[in-house]
Formats: structure tokens, sequence, C-alpha cells
């Protein structure tokens, strides 16, 4: 243990030293709550043998370390919740600088921190929690309710509806559950479909296959296209979100609504999607009672024309028992649900050095069960693997969690 200062944005301060009668956690969360007021809201330990530093940003919900003096190495990462500003404290006591690797990921400056937190927002959004396989089956049902039919072409089903004055949800889905939803309406700040490069940049980082999805494609009453700067036609849009990992904002839309101050609800997606999705119980009288779009004939001809072309639900083909066991015992070992039991998490935190050969078997596992495993979340570990959760397993879990 070495000495370390504690201070706050008033000008306060107190040194540590070691073998006192308190713990330097101790010290330092005394510190703070006898100094923490609505004016003061900042939180720094620094360790001057190390030129080493980690601040508690109370008021923006995250905290910043610092590794050097000269030309310093700054960093930002958001804080999920009040236990843990403690931790990190108690790490970086503990460990240093090097002590606060894990729990990431760290971004460079204050603008991506911020990009940081209009992601973390949208993760508690009605479309993140939403699995992709209930979302394809409503978005199926409003396209037939809306007077037309899922159409597919070369492995990818289009799905598509609007509210009659122009505002629309397109969604595009692959046979391996990568997708792409975008939102358009005209009332919206967000609305730039008159700029071809501003409207390009709304999709800026969504990976080429799925952008493919919404270039030069025919235009319908729900797919409204305007000019790509680099020729031929773009979907136009105010949100784009991309399923390819879990339900996340495209990079160009994060961007857009961070320099525009707008949150996410801007695009859209809460007016023309979100109402479809938080009724439990999707019937045509919820659908009728959510909008006013269309008849309640219409919605009862959708629901009953999705019905007739929609599988038995039966739960899908039994899985060989053998690659069940196991792979429930991986995740039992290794792995957790995330909390909206969307994807199963396995080997989080670990690179692919460190989960080793039980990720190599795990992987092997998902596709033997034919389980759609999607991309980690920007900034996770390498050896993370995300799966998307499938009733029969969840079936298992129960007898191995």
């Amino acid at each position: 243990m070495r000495p370390l200062t504690f201070s706050d944005d008033k000008g306060n301060q107190q040194e540590w030293l070691p073998g006192g009668p308190r713990s330097a956690v101790d010290a330092f969360l005394e510190f703070v709550d006898r100094h923490r007021d609505v004016d003061n809201a900042s939180f720094g330990i620094e360790d001057g043998e190390n030129e080493e530093a980690l601040v508690l940003l109370f008021d923006s919900g995250a905290i910043r370390r610092t590794k050097g003096a000269q030309n310093p190495r700054t960093e930002y990462r958001l804080v999920k919740n009040g236990g843990d500003y403690r931790t990190q404290a108690a790490n970086f006591i503990r460990g240093g600088f090097t002590a606060l690797d894990r729990p990431g990921p760290w971004l460079p400056d204050v603008a991506g921190l911020g990009r940081a937190r209009l992601r973390s927002e949208f993760d508690g959004s009605v479309l993140r929690r939403t699995h992709p396989r209930e979302l394809r089956r409503r978005l199926a049902v409003l396209t037939f309710v809306d007077g037309r039919e899922p159409v597919p072409v070369g492995g990818v089903t289009h799905f598509g509806f609007g509210d009659g004055r122009g505002d629309t949800v397109n969604a595009w889905f692959a046979a391996d559950g990568r997708g792409l939803v975008v939102t358009f309406d005209r009332s919206s700040a967000l609305d730039c479909s008159g700029d071809a490069r501003a409207q390009a940049g709304l999709y800026e980082g969504v990976a080429a296959d799925l952008v493919e999805w919404v270039r030069d494609v025919p235009e319908t009453d729900t797919t409204f296209t305007v000019a790509h700067p680099d020729g031929g036609t773009l979907v136009a849009a105010t949100g784009v979100f991309t399923f390819s990992g879990p339900c996340a904002l495209a990079e160009g839309l994060v961007s857009r609504l961070q320099e525009t101050g707008l949150g996410v609800e801007a695009t859209g997606v809460g007016r023309l999607l979100e109402g479809f999705l938080t009724v439990g119980d999707f019937t045509p009288d919820a659908v009728a009672a959510a909008v006013d779009w269309w008849s309640a004939e219409d919605i009862a001809k959708g629901f009953a024309a999705a019905a007739a072309l929609e599988p038995e639900r039966s739960g899908g083909a039994p899985l060989e028992r053998e690659a069940v066991d196991r792979f429930c015992q991986i995740w039992a070992d290794s792995g957790y649900n995330d909390r909206w039991d969307v994807h199963y998490v396995l080997f989080d935190g670990d690179t692919v050095e460190e989960a080793g050969e039980d990720r190599d078997e795990l992987l092997g596992l998902v596709r033997t069960l034919g389980l759609e495993r999607v991309d980690a979340p920007p900034g996770a570990a390498t050896g993370e693997v995300w799966v998307r959760t499938d009733p029969r397993i969840d079936a298992e879990l129960g007898h191995w969690s």
C-alpha cells in the first residue's frame, strides 16, 4: 500500500498513510460523505508516487482515471449503479490504474462518454429488451395489417408498415438472425432526407452487408428512398437500429443525437413501433387500442393472414440431448443471461486465450444446436460469446442454474 491524497472540487484535501487505524477505502468514503453536496460532486484519489489518479464524477454518472504527469493518459467510463463507485475506488486503492482495466470499456474523451451514455440509455428501451424472435413475429403481423406481405429476397425478409401519413417502419432480417430496423418520422428534427450526405451519415457504422439491404431498393408505400452521395438511392431514416449483435443504435445515429442534443425518442421508434412491443398479449384488440391508423377490419384480416402463414409454434425441432447438456454445463460454469433474457452471455470479460478450448467447444455446440450467435457489444473482451436465447434451451437451464 502507498500514500494517497483525497480531494474534491471545493479544494478540500486529506492525506492517507498506510498503517493508520482506518483502511484507505473507508477513509475515502468517509471523506466523500463529509464533503459531498449538490454543488460538490467530484472526488478524487491521487497516487503521487505512481502518478495515477481516479476521479468519481457523481453528477455525470461516470469515473475518470489518469496515468502520468507529463502527457497524461486520461480515460472515462460510465458507472452502472451507485455501488460501482465504491467498487472502482476500492479497485484503484488496491491495485492502481491497471486494476481498473477489466470493468470497461474505457473511453478516450468526454465525447466518447456522451456516446456511451446514449447507448446505455437505449439499452433499457423497449426495442432493446424485445427478443428479435418476437420482434420478427410482430413485424410480420403488422406488415399484413398494413395490407402487404413480408417479402423474402435472397435469404433476407423485408417487413414494413406505416401510419398512413408518411411515417414508416421498415425492417430486414436474414435467416441467421442479423437484422436492421429503420424508422422514418417526417416531423422529427432528425429528418435529413433533403441532404444526401447527412442521410447517409445516419447509417455510419452499420455493417456493409446490412447497408446493402437499404441501397437501391424499389420505392414503396413504406420505403421512401433518397439520393445517396455515391450514387443510387438509400432508404430515408430518422432512426437506424442494428441487430448484428444486441440491438443497438447505429454509430451515425448516435453521433447525430449527440450533435443535436436530441434523445432516442426523436427517431420516432417509440410512437411508430414500441407501442406494439409493450403489450404483453399481442392481439387485434391491443393493436386497435394502440393506434388509429387501421380499421378494425384491416387489423383482423392482417392477424388472420399472418396466422395462416405462420408455422405451428411448437418450439422447434428436438435438440440433441448430449449437445444440450454440454451447452448448459458451460453456461452454468461460465455464463449468464443478460438482464432482458435476450442473450446468453458466456466467458464475460475473458480473452480468447483465457476462454480456451471450452470456447471452441461452445461455438461448435452453437452450430450443432442451430442457435443464433451474434456479435458481442463494442468494448467486450475478445473471448466473450453472445447467443440469442432459445425456449428449448431455456427449458433445460432451469436444472442447471
